[in-house]
């Protein structure tokens, strides 16, 4: 999931009004040709299958039921991230290579889900989108972007470690973000199997 270095991307203003103010980011380290803009109803049948494709690596780093949960019905898909900023990364045809979805929660905004479709993987599309929240948050004047994650999955906490999030002890955080940990506690989960993390603003 992480890359190195490449052109800037470029997140311009959605139509539904999310993602509003962020302009132009610069750093994000696309490779040449990708790039970030907010989501669009049209991506919907692309993300569902992205996500299905992303939720499979789950299978080798003991979490066969991730990898086995059906696919969300593009309708489905667009409730669930209703009210949410929804960033896509596209390759150099367009079509979409990875999302984002992240919700205010409290003084946070909350990244509820990162995918990346493993074709693109290892090439900075993660990074640059988790780049593009983290911007999107500090445009805002928040105090800083929150996830829950699992543990010891390598591309789940010990990336997010890497791009400057920490542990939030579950005693220090604030009682929404406790009701968030649990509510995205996926089934059969133990709790210390997932971590809730913060990077700071």
């Amino acid at each position: 999931m992480p890359g190195g270095e490449g052109d800037p991307a470029e997140v311009r203003r959605g139509r539904n009004g999310h993602c509003r103010g962020l302009r132009r980011l610069k750093g994000l380290g696309l490779p040449d040709g990708y790039r970030i803009r907010p989501r669009r109803p049209q991506d919907d049948f692309a993300l569902v299958a992205l996500e299905k494709r992303a939720a499979e690596r789950f299978r080798a780093h003991g979490h066969p039921g991730i990898a086995d949960a059906p696919a969300a019905s593009p309708e489905i898909f667009m409730a669930l991230w209703t009210g949410h900023d929804v960033l896509v990364a596209v390759g150099p045809d367009g079509e979409p290579v990875g999302f984002a979805a992240a919700v205010p929660v409290d003084r946070f905004l909350h990244l509820a889900e990162l995918s990346v479709d493993p074709n693109h993987g290892r090439i900075g599309v993660g990074r640059a989108l988790v780049g593009a929240i983290v911007a999107l948050a500090r445009e805002r004047g928040l105090a800083g972007v929150t996830l829950t994650t699992f543990r010891a999955v390598p591309f789940n906490a010990p990336f997010y470690v890497r791009l400057g999030f920490a542990e939030m002890p579950m005693a220090d955080a604030p009682e929404v973000l406790r009701e968030q940990f649990l509510a995205e506690l996926p089934p059969l989960v133990a709790v210390d199997a997932r971590v809730l993390m913060i990077r700071r603003l």
